[in-house]
């Protein structure tokens, strides 16, 4: 694998994947930033943030780490299309990153470092991550224990959540964690239960929704305005309405709605 052949597996932007080619760093500097990261990823990030155009620095590794992650992908016998699938959230990031600062390069490193570690890995649309229960619950009659290993469902920007890439998801999950018993946790916006409020009952998000039991909603969480409206006001009336989903948000929130997050989890027997 190499910085070529990654940019073009995960479909990087040609002027991104341009500008990574491009970028000047021999190799003994190189290994410096990688054993940093591998041995305190807290100061690697808080050092690399104390660069100029730290963001542009991060795209570059993130794309390097991500070619070395290869190496460890064959070792365990995982097919090229996950680890391209997998690693295309660089690109989903760095588009994120130009929309918001300007500038092809990554602000969300904390997210992607679960990725080069080999610890979340997207299985169809959606990527899966093994995590240790933090709590007891007992959901449609069956147990789960704190520090039982679950995994953790995450839904990467992108095409549309259909019924049928969510169930080819979960069955693809199921069979690259064997080890671990099938039980999925989400924590997202897509579980709040208010979002019923401005959907068509047969939306896509209503459905995903109603594969999850919510245990837990949190109304103090911004993030379905941030990702309905890809930025945060301190006003609902200053909030675009360019989708029918950002019409019908902005009404509800105007009139007084809230909008959260919720807390769900789905037991495959």
């Amino acid at each position: 694998m190499n910085i070529r052949a990654l940019c073009e597996g995960i479909k990087l932007d040609l002027a991104a994947r341009q500008q990574v080619c491009e970028f000047q760093m021999k190799e003994e500097e190189y290994l410096v930033y990688k054993q940093h990261f591998y041995f305190d990823r807290f100061s690697f990030f808080e050092s690399v943030k104390s660069s100029e155009g730290y963001r542009k620095l991060l795209l570059y590794l993130f794309v390097r780490f991500a070619v070395d992650a290869y190496e460890e992908y064959r070792i365990r016998n995982i097919e090229d299309k996950i680890y391209y699938d997998t690693f295309s959230d660089i690109q989903i990031w760095c588009i994120q990153c130009l929309r918001d600062y300007g500038e092809y390069g990554i602000e969300e490193y904390n997210w992607l470092q679960e990725h080069v570690q080999l610890r979340l890995f997207r299985l169809g649309r959606m990527q899966f991550q093994p995590f240790a229960m933090e709590r007891d619950l007992v959901v449609d009659g069956c147990r789960i224990f704190t520090h039982q290993i679950v995994l953790n469902v995450h839904i990467p920007a992108g095409e549309p959540l259909s019924v049928q890439s969510v169930e080819e998801s979960f069955k693809l999950a199921r069979a690259f964690f064997r080890g671990i018993s099938p039980v999925f946790i989400c924590h997202s916006w897509l579980l709040d239960p208010e979002l019923s409020q401005i959907l068509n009952p047969e939306s896509n998000i209503l459905q995903f929704q109603s594969q999850f039991n919510i245990y837990e909603i949190d109304k103090s969480s911004k993030e379905a305005e941030e990702r309905i409206f890809n930025k945060l006001n301190v006003s609902p009336h200053d909030y675009e309405e360019n989708t029918r989903l950002q019409r019908n948000a902005k009404n509800f929130l105007i009139a007084g709605g809230k909008l959260g997050s919720g807390y769900g989890i789905k037991v495959h027997k």
